[in-house]
């Protein structure tokens, strides 16, 4: 790629982030309603369950949900929008809008010059948001769901990345130049995007663990040490990791060793299926 044009498109990035410009299309109106209502203090059933009863695929999904072998153990349907809210929990319902949501975006026409692009990190922060549950799922105090939550958008500074390099073509035919950028860039754009979402700081500060993590292992673990180690463990190979568990400050604070490790992927793989079969 020309050197001119990988500065212009970098300089291009680093200006909207400093005047604020960094904009996604807004979230759909049933996403935003549940997250204000699950962060208000008169959340509850009724009015959870109108919000989510004007939007049909979202209600297609979540009967498709509460019915899985995730979570129907006890293999009664759940044949009504009260009884798949009831079996699967607000915070679920929320999640389920929210991965809708990315889905859509990852998956928009808008951008089809950079639609491979896009589908590798759609089916990466679907990897990334069921580690990070599976890992959480270990600890008591911390919300699995969030953790979740955490994932997914991780690296939905990609996503806008990838929009803006459509006007610089040569850009996205040097991938090694894209993935550089893409992964400088991802942290602070990410970030900004959640902000501008109105998610809470735990979340957007999960998209930059270089300066958020806490680098003291007699720390209590939070949700940037839980996306710390869903990237070692989804990117990590078997011989790496064993090291890494024994000196990584996020493994030492969640207790996650090699026997821990291989239950949290059979948690996480039982957890990505699930999301895979649910979403499609």
């Amino acid at each position: 790629m020309d050197q001119n044009d990988h500065f212009r498109f970098v300089s291009l990035l680093a200006l909207e982030l400093e005047n604020g410009d960094i904009r996604l299309p807004s979230l759909p109106d049933v996403v935003l309603k549940i997250r204000k209502m699950l962060e208000s203090d008169n959340c509850d059933f009724e009015r959870i369950s109108q919000a989510v009863s004007v939007d049909p695929v979202l209600v297609s999904r979540l009967f498709v949900f509460a019915n899985s072998a995730y979570y129907n153990r006890a293999n009664i349907k759940a044949d009504t929008l009260d009884a798949a809210i009831s079996r699967l929990g607000f915070e679920v319902v929320r999640n389920t809008a929210m991965s809708l949501a990315m889905k859509q975006l990852y998956n928009s026409d808008k951008h089809s010059n950079a639609a491979k692009y896009q589908r590798a990190v759609w089916a990466r922060g679907m990897k990334l948001s069921c580690m990070a549950y599976a890992i959480s799922k270990k600890r008591r105090e911390l919300n699995h769901e969030t953790a979740y939550l955490c994932g997914l958008m991780h690296e939905v500074g990609k996503l806008y990345i990838l929009t803006k390099a459509e006007d610089f073509p040569g850009f996205l035919g040097d991938k090694t130049s894209l993935d550089a950028v893409m992964e400088e860039w991802n942290p602070q754009i990410s970030k900004s995007i959640i902000e501008s979402w109105g998610f809470p700081d735990e979340v957007a500060e999960s998209t930059d663990p270089s300066t958020y993590v806490v680098q003291d292992t007699e720390a209590a673990p939070d949700l940037v040490d839980v996306i710390v180690v869903a990237k070692l463990l989804v990117d990590g190979n078997e011989e790496k990791l064993k090291t890494v568990f024994e000196q990584d400050e996020s493994c030492i604070k969640l207790g996650i060793n090699e026997d821990v490790a291989a239950d949290v992927m059979l948690a996480y793989r039982d957890k990505l299926k699930s999301m895979q079969q649910s979403l499609n």
